[in-house]
């Protein structure tokens, strides 16, 4: 995306293919299990610059990728209310954090039987890809790890120090780690640094809360007023969040994203991290494509979306047309019947710069739009 579109965008694969626990008990056929090994590989296959995986630790001490502790959320056909658990599981019980490795790996995430791999599988798979990236003379994907589970630290920052199965560890500076439990991330930097890995790379993650108060949010989370802007205190106390503990970025919702963040980032030269999440009708409606475009402008944007191979063309298409660098072609006839073709490009250039004063507007969820 940097290459062809002249601005600061990278790609990162949301839990590999994008989440499937979204669509109900089971998911449609084209998809693969939300962070599993086989959606994760197809991320890679599709050219995402950054993989976005989610990880929990197990009952025996080992750091798992899921996006749940509550088991039933991603199990292959399981209700995902938690009212019809297997026999002789409660909901205190069927957590991955009772249960070990080897008992989650059992428990199929999708019609093939695809598991829960852990993260030392992950990071062998993200580093072979990228033993032959460098060797292509290529960037390397970038791992962004969002840490669930706050009790997974040291575990997690064991496997980075010591690698897995025989393998040097993972650069830290390929690693992006991000979470909505803020005090977890300062604990991990704190940590990070008493091993002396130095430099790691945090960028706390942002509700909608945060960003326009409580007072203006409904009980689903949408904005009783979507046309209101950020709450006075909200961009002082983002600074201070991540300026003050020496963070490198701010993970915000996509739709949340407005002037005064990009302001910030900008002045504190830090990176954007741009959620989305249930959203892969990208060509419907150009909102979004013009927010990424915009702040990618301005600073390095990690697009955190569900199919890389979809949201790559919508982007690429909407940069040729704002631009005005689209090709033309014009069709006419010489007098003596012979076809001519003219090829022309259009001057004009569209202004969207309005677009961080408003915002994208928020869509309805993929999954509840029916199309697969």
């Amino acid at each position: 995306m940097k290459e062809r579109t002249g601005h600061h965008l990278l790609l990162t694969a949301h839990r590999g293919t994008g989440p499937t626990s979204v669509f109900g008990s089971t998911f449609p056929d084209k998809y693969l299990p939300e962070n599993s090994l086989q959606a994760i590989k197809a991320a890679i296959l599709d050219g995402a610059d950054a993989i976005e995986i989610d990880i929990f630790k197990s009952g025996d001490g080992k750091v798992v990728v899921t996006h749940d502790d509550e088991i039933w959320r991603n199990a292959f056909g399981a209700d995902r209310s938690g009212a019809q658990l297997p026999a002789g599981e409660t909901k205190e019980s069927y957590l991955v954090g009772q249960k070990t490795v080897a008992e989650l790996q059992k428990i199929p995430l999708g019609r093939n039987g695809e598991t829960m791999p852990t993260l030392a599988e992950v990071m062998e798979l993200v580093n072979d890809a990228n033993q032959t990236l460098t060797q292509c003379g290529k960037n390397p994907i970038i791992l962004n790890i969002e840490l669930k589970d706050a009790g997974a630290v040291t575990e997690m920052l064991d496997l980075l120090a010591e690698g897995s199965n025989g393998q040097s560890a993972t650069p830290l500076e390929n690693i992006v780690f991000c979470s909505f439990k803020h005090e977890a991330l300062k604990e991990l930097k704190e940590r990070a640094e008493q091993r002396g890995m130095m430099g790691i790379n945090i960028a706390p993650g942002i509700k909608t809360a945060d960003l326009f108060g409580k007072d203006n949010m409904n009980p689903d989370f949408s904005l009783k007023d979507p046309a209101a802007g950020y709450h006075p205190q909200a961009m002082d106390n983002l600074r201070a969040l991540v300026e003050g503990n020496g963070f490198q970025g701010y993970d915000g919702i996509l739709w949340d994203l407005r002037q005064p963040i990009v302001d910030l980032a900008v002045a504190g030269n830090k990176a954007i991290h741009a959620s989305t999440s249930d959203f892969r009708q990208y060509a419907d409606n150009r909102d979004f494509s013009h927010v990424l475009l915009e702040l990618s402008k301005r600073v390095d944007t990690f697009f955190k979306c569900d199919n890389v191979d979809d949201a790559r063309k919508v982007l690429l298409e909407s940069s040729i047309l704002l631009n005005g660098i689209g090709i033309q072609m014009m069709h006419k006839q010489t007098e003596n019947g012979e076809d001519c073709f003219y090829f022309y490009r259009p001057s004009d250039q569209q202004d969207i710069s309005g677009i961080l004063q408003s915002g994208a507007n928020k869509p309805i969820a993929y999954s509840k739009l029916g199309r697969d």
